[in-house]
This record gives structure tokens, sequence and C-alpha cells, in this order.
């Protein structure tokens, strides 16, 4: 295969440097690329840190610490005079992406701006390539030389993320590095590669949840304001050698068409650019659809930029694979032959790292040579887009969303609002109350109106999703979204908003981040402080007075209170409360004298979260939720459970996202197992029919097991629970990550919670239950469909199959429990609504003996 090394014809030696740098090979040692040789992150930032030294052309910056307290590190690259000048380009694109001046004077600016590109590598730690292939990028553009390199540095910007995840390519890094020459080299840990979100820290782009996207969406939305973004990420390996757009249908609604057509256009470009150069194995449409928000490349265009996603075909880290030519996969009606768009198909043989480290670099110089050329017109569509966004949601219904400040828990909505500002979406409070049709809105509700530059962002966050029904003909199955068909936040978070739909006339001021530091805390407080339970704040407040050992009690039947409210007092609790509060804002009453016979009082109580091998990022959700709610806690891994003592040691264990197989011996389910790689035998293995026994002595001596998700179906094949999984092999419901309605029945497991929740439906475990066999057996389900209507957000055919079944079984045997969620009530921190159910399934455990 040829393996040019820069783009087009430029030839690039190292005597006619303009500056003398040194190249990354002979930093590193060997050749980004080459086989069985991966850089370090810290390498890679040491090599940045070396270029901004020595090349006019490069600056690094530091934006904060990472998961695990690693530096997250950019690279801005552009010529000398440009990055003299940075703050008077970002203000160019700032008013440009605000749609804050006149069309005169917008064009004015789009010929005198730089135009911005974004391009992160590495998000997917296992995706190596990209990561490897910016030392060599930041190498030729800090060397500056050749007329296409000249004309991008005098025209672009360049901001540079060698790693979106540092802390996952450290850990991939030095697991190959440890397993070279074995029989696992190039497979990948066998653990999440993001210490919460593994591969979902690509689904965290709208909720921004993990500290590593909180980072970049700052530098996004709030201080550059790219006019191009590219992601660059790695797909399986028997297929196309790389994708890029245009994408395949569907579309989702509301993304302005210039963004389409520039991502298409782009696209396009990348294709012709590689095609010349005879890099074949290259497509577009196919998989990768139209039809998301939560990826980082999709949420750019919610944000009027284009976003270019990039999929190479994966090595073996950075081992050599070969592929028999009839292994080639292409689409699903095509076997290795020409397509549209995949005119030039690979056919098989070798594939390298540095393969990939080609096709990497040279589509990322097509996107930069594209922002050269086309520099004046993408900056003014930044413009247009805006000033049409903002003109559409002054013409157009809905005008604005209001989230009231009455809220069955008003942090959550406080939160609500906190993301929105995030991605830099506009927000105001009334100043005074207001009438909208019948309803009246007290001050201090939440406007969110839809003349703004970001309208679609809002659109897509606040309305709910009706994804198509697209099938190849009538008898065919039909095309399910890649990742979910449903993403309303507002649902998920259990929040209240309602759609304006006449021109809003209103009082009100600006919302800014700071606002939410004025949350004083309440003054005059009595002895006896209760805590709402219908607050999530509130549970993170009774787990942490409990991990510090204080005393704090749960209403059970005082009518004042809403049931499950916890109690303390303020002689003991108060400070570590004003501590809880300045982060998390408490819903507190307090009263100067109660009866504590309508309460029971807690225990300190042992939780153990099942942590089996492999990349179970249900666990990791669930983990950071743990922690973000101060639940005190240990990691249980297979091994642990066999040990002497184990079943006396936890009061209550948690089993997530894990099937029955991997519990039992750590198989997974079968449409998983042509991906599964061997690991290494301390990190290999399940519980065993000695772990069942150890579960099954803890339920006999009074202990309690919550199992989620899948998970549930180990218990109920092991316990010979009287409950069926209805949605085991069946296909007729389909529902691809929807939100579905449930209603919510009185339980010390509903505690808190509203008459009815959204809950996130994908393949999820469905309870039919019946008569235990024994008396020493009962059975509850507190959380059931209703007859009709079940869907929310998204799409579901087959409702009648789950019409009056249950989500929740709340199952006792004799002096134990065992708790099965059907649902992934955590699912990526978007479902805060339903976050309770697990928080009470864990005091159920807190019953003092």
């Amino acid at each position: 295969m040829k393996k040019p090394l820069f783009f087009g014809a430029i030839l690039f030696t190292l005597a006619t440097l303009a500056w003398p740098l040194q190249t990354p090979e002979q930093f590193l040692g060997f050749k980004p690329g080459s086989d069985r040789n991966l850089a370090h992150y810290n390498q890679i930032k040491a090599y940045f840190e070396q270029l901004s030294r020595e090349s006019p052309r490069l600056k690094t910056f530091t934006l904060g610490k990472t998961t695990l307290g690693n530096d997250m590190f950019m690279a801005v690259i552009s010529n000398e005079s440009n990055l003299k000048e940075l703050e008077k380009y970002t203000n160019i694109t700032r008013k440009l992406a605000q749609g804050e001046v006149e069309a005169a004077a917008a064009e004015q600016l789009a010929a005198s701006g730089k135009a911005i590109v974004f391009v992160t590598c590495n998000l997917h730690s296992t995706e190596i390539a990209s990561t490897q292939m910016a030392m060599e990028l930041g190498y030729l553009l800090a060397a500056g030389t050749g007329g296409d390199i000249r004309d991008i540095l005098e025209n672009v910007i360049l901001v540079l993320f060698p790693s979106v995840n540092p802390d996952g390519q450290i850990m991939e890094v030095e697991w190959y590095n440890k397993t070279k020459g074995t029989e696992y080299e190039g497979t990948g840990t066998p653990y999440l590669y993001h210490w919460y979100a593994g591969h979902d820290n690509n689904r965290d782009w709208f909720k921004i949840s993990l500290k590593e996207t909180e980072l970049i969406v700052k530098e996004l939305y709030q201080k550059w304001f790219p006019q191009i973004l590219v992601d660059e990420h790695q797909m399986g390996s028997s297929g196309d050698r790389f994708f890029i757009p245009p994408y395949q249908d569907p579309p989702t609604p509301g993304v302005h068409p210039l963004v389409w057509r520039t991502i298409n256009l782009i696209g396009s470009r990348i294709g012709y650019d590689l095609e010349k150069l005879n890099l074949k194995g290259v497509a577009s449409r196919g998989y990768f659809t139209g039809w998301w928000i939560g990826s980082l490349d999709d949420s750019a265009w919610f944000h009027n930029i284009p976003g270019i996603l990039f999929e190479g075909a994966s090595t073996r880290l950075a081992s050599p694979i070969y592929i028999e030519p009839e292994e080639v996969e292409s689409g699903e009606s095509f076997k290795n032959e020409e397509r549209i768009f995949s005119p030039n198909p690979w056919k098989g043989g070798w594939w390298r790292l540095s393969d990939l480290v080609t096709y990497d670099l040279q589509a990322t110089l097509s996107v930069l040579n594209s922002a050269a050329r086309q520099r004046k017109e993408l900056l003014f569509n930044t413009y247009q887009i805006a000033r049409e966004s903002i003109a559409k949601g002054e013409s157009e219904a809905p005008y604005a969303f209001i989230v009231p400040r009455q809220q069955h828990d008003p942090a959550a909505a406080e939160r609500f609002i906190r993301i929105l500002l995030k991605s830099n979406i506009r927000v105001f409070q009334l100043t005074h109350p207001l009438r909208v049709g019948d309803t009246m809105f007290d001050k201090r509700s939440y406007v969110v109106p839809l003349a703004q530059p970001y309208r679609a962002f809002v659109k897509n966050i606040f309305e709910n999703q009706h994804y198509p029904d697209i099938r190849k003909n009538l008898k065919a199955e039909p095309e399910l979204p890649y990742d979910m068909a449903a993403w309303t936040l507002p649902v998920g978070m259990g929040v209240k908003s309602i759609p304006v739909n006449e021109p809003l006339k209103a009082l009100m001021e600006p919302v800014q981040a700071a606002h939410f530091a004025k949350n004083p805390f309440p003054e005059e407080l009595e002895e006896y402080i209760v805590l709402d339970s219908r607050a999530n704040h509130s549970y993170r407040a009774a787990f942490e007075l409990l991990g510090k050992g204080k005393t704090v009690y749960r209403n059970i039947d005082c009518p004042d209170f809403s049931s499950g409210s916890f109690l303390v007092k303020k002689s003991e609790a108060l400070e570590i409360l004003k501590s809880i509060h300045s982060e998390a804002p408490l819903t507190l009453t307090s009263r100067k004298k109660l009866s504590l016979q309508q309460f029971r009082r807690l225990r300190p109580f042992k939780v153990g979260l099942y942590q089996n091998w492999g990349h179970n990022m249900t666990e990791g959700w669930l983990r950071y939720v743990f922690d973000e709610y101060k639940i005190p806690y240990e990691t249980v891994h297979p091994k642990d459970v066999a040990k002497k003592g184990f079943a006396g040691k936890f009061d209550i264990l948690v089993f997530v996202g894990a099937s029955e197989t991997e519990i039992e011996n750590d198989k997974p389910p079968k449409k998983w197992e042509k991906w599964a790689t061997p690991a290494p035998p301390e990190y290999s293995g399940g519980i065993g029919e000695s772990g069942e026994k150890l579960l099954k002595e803890m339920v006999k001596g009074g202990k309690t097991l919550v199992f989620m998700e899948e998970s549930c179906n180990y218990a109920i094949s092991k316990f010979k629970m009287p409950v069926t999984n209805i949605m085991e092999e069946n296909s007729k419901v389909v529902c691809p990550g929807s939100y579905l309605s449930v209603e919510v029945k009185i339980s010390e497991l509903t505690a808190g919670m509203d008459k009815t929740a959204a809950i996130f439906f994908r393949d999820t475990p469905t309870f039919e239950t019946s008569l235990p066999k024994t008396a020493f057996e009962s059975r509850y389900t507190p959380l059931v469909f209703g007859e009709r209507d079940l869907l929310l957000s998204g799409w579901l055919e087959g409702e009648a199959q789950l019409t009056r079944k249950s989500l929740l079984v709340d199952y006792r045997k004799g002096k134990g429990r065992i708790i099965l969620i059907g649902p992934d009530i955590i699912h990526r921190t978007h479902s805060e609504g339903t976050y309770k159910i697990m928080f009470n399934s864990l005091l159920s455990a807190a019953e003092a003996k």
C-alpha cells in the first residue's frame, strides 16, 4: 500500500524546515504507528510542550484535571501572528456564533476572522491511532513548511486534543506494554477505560456529567466557537477501512440544513483527497446515522457546528492483523464490492497501526485545507445559521419552554438548568408572576426561549423524539438507531417543563452560572430538621450523615411530611448539612418538637457493588452515582465472593449490567460472543457454584440482594423466584432506547417518587409474577406499566406485550430479601427521576436491628 506521509504533493525533509524541530520519531525512539509501539500520553504531552517551546506556531494549554487526576491539555496551532491575537479571533467567532451583529458587520468579521477547527482524538481509548497521529500532525504544522501548510496556518486556527480521555490512554498503553509478547497482546484492558463510563464517555455530551466532557464543552461552546469539529475514532476490523460523512439517514430533526450540507461537502472532499492518494476502503453512509445527540461530533450539530466523524478499521492496538479477502465485509448487501459511497474497496491483507495513522493524518489535513479554502464562507455560515435560528424562534411555536418553580424535586430542576448553561443555552428567570393561557407561573420560574442561536439544541433537549419507522419493505424488520431513539432530558430527570405556543412577553432576567451560588442555607431552623424524600439531595445528606456516624431517622407514618423523609437533629448535623447544601442544595423544614415514634432510626450499613471483568458500563455509571451521592460501598470482584466470611461482610450486595452467564462464569451473552477477547486468569472468571451458594447464605441470613437490568435473570434462575422475564427472546417488543411511562405504587422502594415516572427502556427485563410456592415467600410489584399510551419519547412497537407488567419486584424469602429492578434507572446519569429506586433499595438494609 502506498503510504504518503503528508497531504497532496508536499515534500517534506528536515533540510527544508523553517524551524529545526525534533521529529516524533527522534523524540520517541520509534515512529508513531510502527508495529508494536505506542506513545504514552505523558510522552505525547511532553512532546507537544517541547514543540511549544521551540516553534512559534504552537501553544499548549492545560485545561484542568481528569477523573483520575491527569492533566487535560490541548495544543493550539496557527501562524505566529494568529497565535498572538487569539483573543481577537475568538471574539470574532463568538460574535458570529451568537448572532450579535448585523449582516454587514458579520461580512466584515468573516472576512477578517480565522476558521477555527477542533480536532479531538482518542475519546475511546482502545481507538489509539489518532493519538499517535496527533504527534505527526503537530510536528508538520509546527514546522510550517510547504504551500498548503502555510495556507492552513494563515487561515485556520487548529485546536488539537491528542487525547480526550488521558486516563484511558494511559491505561491502554500500559496494559499493551504489560501484555506484549504474551497471548493477550492487543486485547485491551479487561476493565473500563474510563473510570466511570468506559465507551459511554461518548454518550455524555448533552448531560455533561464527566469531568473530561465539561472541560471540553467549555472550550467548544463558551470560548472558541469553532467552524468545524472533527472527532477521530475506530471501528471493527473486517469491513471498510475508513468511514467519513455523509451520514446515513435518518437525520435528527431541527439541525440547520447548512450544517448537513457542510458536513456532506467536507466529507466528500475528504473522500476525493484520499482517493487521489489511492487509500482504499474509504466509505460513507452505512452504519453511522444522523439520529443522535449524545456523541461529541453529534452534539456539535445542535450548536451549529459541522461535526465530522472518522471511523478507521481497528488493529489490535499496535499489533498488526491479517484479514483474508473472503473475510472482508462491506455493507449489508455488498461483499467486498464497489459501491457509490465506497467505489474503491479494500480487498484484504495486512492492516497496521501505521495505515490508520496515515488515513487519519491525510483526512485531517483534507479538513484543514477545506477550512483554509472556505474560511470566509464557513465563518459567515456560523452567523447565518445563528440569525436564522433566532428568527425561527421568534416566528414559530414553540416560542419558549418554562420550567416551573413548583417541581417534585426543585433541586433537580436547578441541576437541569445548570446543564443548559454549560452548553451555552440562554436561560431567564421570571421576576414577576406570568400567566400563559390558563397556567400561572410563579416568579423565579425558568424560561428558555427558542429565539437563540442554539435553538436546535433546546428543541431536542425539551421535546419528545419520534423516531421514524424505517424499513426496506413492508415485511422487513425496522431499521433501528445507532444508539438511542430518545434523549428528552427533562423527562429522564423528572423535571416538569411546559411549551409556550404563543409569543411570550414577560418580565425576566438572564440566569448565569453564578446565580446558583446565591442559595443561602436557612438561618432559622429548629432542633428537628426534616429533609424531604422527594429531593434526591436529601438522600445524599442521609448517606453522608450515616457514613459519618450521625443519627438519622426516616419517616414512617408522620402525615406532616412526605413518606420516607429524613429526620436529623440540628445540634448534631448542622455543620455537615451546611457543607452539603453548598454543593447540593437541600430542601429543609424543621420543628421544635417531634414524636420519634413515627420515625424509624437508620443504622450504618455495608454495601458491596459487584464488578465483573470486562466493560460493564452500567456498573460504572452506578458507581459514579454512588460516589456523587456519598454512598459508602466496596467494589466486589468475582474472586472476592469465594472468600471466607463473605456472606457476613455486607448487608446488601448489588449486581447491575452483568448477564447471568457473566456473573456465573464470565461468559458474555451470545449476541456479544464474537467480540469477546481472552484475558489473563487474574482478570477472568465468575462467581461459580461456590458464589451462588454464598449468595443463598446471605439471603437465608437476612441480607438483601439487588439485581438491576439483565443481572435480574441470574436471580430469577438461581433462586427459582416466582417471576418470569417476558423480554427474554421477545421479538414482538421493539423499543430502541426510549422513555416509557410507568405507574408508581406506594412502597418503601418508591418513597419520595411521584405517582408516575419515566423509565428508559431497551430490551429491559419486564416481569410477570405468580403466587409463591411457600408461606415463607412474598412478592410486591411497586412499578408497573399502565394499560395504554406507554410511549413518552422515542419509538415503541408491541405495546400490548408490556401492559400491566411489572418493572420492580420486592421479593422476600424468610428474613432475606431480593430486589429486582428491570430498567437501568441510572442510564448514563440521564435518569435522575428514578435514582430513588436504587437509593431506597440500599436504605432497606439500614433498618435498625
